[in-house]
């Protein structure tokens, strides 16, 4: 019988914030007879379109991951909720008209179409891509005073359009956007939620997470996800010392956004994977709950390939057993490859790679042992052409070691006596593999300890 304590009974025996800190991962063996069994379902919690800055339509870009195979995703746009209330505000656009007369009695939000491309315009290509996919009928646009404005689908109607239960599922919420005054970016989401409040700003990221994590306990109770976003972007813009510090945030965004353009990466900085090994180090030494990492898409424009995504073992495809899968750790982040099956018996981590081509496969195990040194120093980055004024905590090399590889398809590792933890990474080797978060194709499991 599984060792692992859903979500659910503890939540019968605990208070939500008691459960936000001390759910652990204990095991993710096969659900008990009375329960239905598992299936592996893929999702993206992390997109955009017309409602803020992403560049489709709401509709083009919810069907583009329904039909690239999808099973569920969350249109979190920034700052704002898909809503039926008319507006004609949002994420760096405020297109209200001086005579709101042609407008009574409308819904949703409402932007003008631009002549110009760029970012937060909306066009007539991504118009003209809607009705060729949907019809001339799924474009409804308003013209006063000699500027065209396009009805945005709010998630109801989108709900109404697109979801088909057991195939394909949409979950709500947003994205909190903004940061501390010297300009370093803290964003973070909120999945299962319909209610939007103001960003909290103040001068470290630390405080902004904590101030915005309390704020949404506060407002939303229990059943929603809080995600702490892409800290590598802009350069840096929060620390692992930040989420050491706050141990009940569960979720990073493990794949999603590198630094921006502009900008060149310090010798010394920190790659995400690093930052999920300094964090986990921590808190599995001081037996606080681990931290999981997620797979983002942040998709904004459509025309590449989606970054990563994250694959969840869920009992069905509801928001409840996906947010309950999830705060338990059962799924894992993918660039481009699957597992198979992933099991941890309370000691041993198994794991299996869904082959879907020839090819040369690797298995990583990588953890902490006990004795690793914890201590941090910190590089004063002073602006430059090619970056922004940042202080960088610096980590030892002891943290997030390769324990053990095997070269093939299935692997195991059992925990040592001096192992904080493990977590296994899978990527298909070639010539040209990349190291750490950028190896492609790869996968990564959760963290597991004894």
């Amino acid at each position: 019988m599984s060792k692992f304590v859903s979500r659910r009974d503890f939540l019968k025996a605990s208070a939500a914030l008691a459960a936000s800190l001390s759910v652990g991962i204990r095991s993710l063996s096969a659900a008990g007879a009375t329960r239905p069994q598992k299936r592996w379902f893929k999702g993206n919690l992390h997109m955009h379109n017309q409602w803020s800055d992403g560049h489709p339509l709401p509709e083009w870009a919810v069907d583009w991951y329904k039909s690239h195979g999808y099973h569920f995703i969350c249109p979190s746009d920034h700052n704002i909720f898909q809503s039926d209330q008319l507006r004609f505000d949002g994420f760096h656009f405020n297109n209200k008209p001086s005579d709101l007369t042609a407008f009574e009695g409308e819904t949703s939000l409402w932007k003008v179409v631009s002549p110009k491309s760029g970012w937060s315009k909306l066009t007539q290509k991504q118009i003209d891509e809607v009705i060729e996919k949907f019809g001339s009928d799924s474009v409804r646009t308003i013209t006063v005073d000699g500027k065209t404005y396009v009805r945005m689908k709010p998630f109801a109607e989108l709900e109404k359009q697109f979801v088909e239960p057991g195939q394909f599922l949409m979950i709500p919420g947003y994205e909190q956007t903004g940061g501390c005054p010297n300009g370093q970016q803290v964003h973070m989401n909120f999945i299962n939620v319909r209610e939007v409040f103001p960003y909290i700003t103040a001068d470290q990221p630390k405080a902004i997470l904590e101030q915005t994590f309390e704020k949404g306990r506060e407002l939303y109770g229990r059943d929603y996800l809080f995600t702490a976003n892409h800290p590598l972007w802009r350069y840096y813009d929060f620390s692992p010392n930040d989420l050491i510090a706050l141990p009940q945030i569960r979720l990073f965004e493990l794949n999603n956004n590198e630094i921006v353009g502009e900008y060149d990466a310090h010798p010394q900085g920190w790659t995400p994977e690093q930052f999920w090994d300094v964090v986990n180090a921590y808190r599995a030494s001081h037996d606080q709950p681990l931290l999981l990492g997620m797979g983002s898409d942040d998709r904004h424009s459509y025309e590449k390939p989606a970054k990563a995504w994250s694959v969840v073992r869920a009992e069905s495809l509801s928001t409840e057993a996906l947010i309950e899968a999830i705060l338990a750790g059962d799924f894992y982040a993918s660039n481009g490859l699957d597992f198979e099956d992933i099991q941890f018996d309370g000691r041993t981590l198994s794991v299996k790679i869904k082959v879907q081509e020839e090819g040369k496969y690797r298995i990583e195990f990588i953890g902490t042992k006990k004795d690793y040194d914890p201590t941090s120093r910190v590089v004063e980055v002073t602006e430059g052409p090619r970056c922004p004024t940042r202080k960088i905590d610096v980590y030892s090399d002891q943290i997030g070691r390769v324990l053990e590889t095997v070269e093939g398809t299935e692997g195991s590792y059992t925990l040592k006596r001096d192992d904080l933890y493990v977590r296994a990474k899978i990527v298909k080797v070639s010539d040209d593999l990349k190291p750490d978060w950028r190896s492609k194709p790869a996968a990564w499991s959760q963290p597991y300890r004894a």
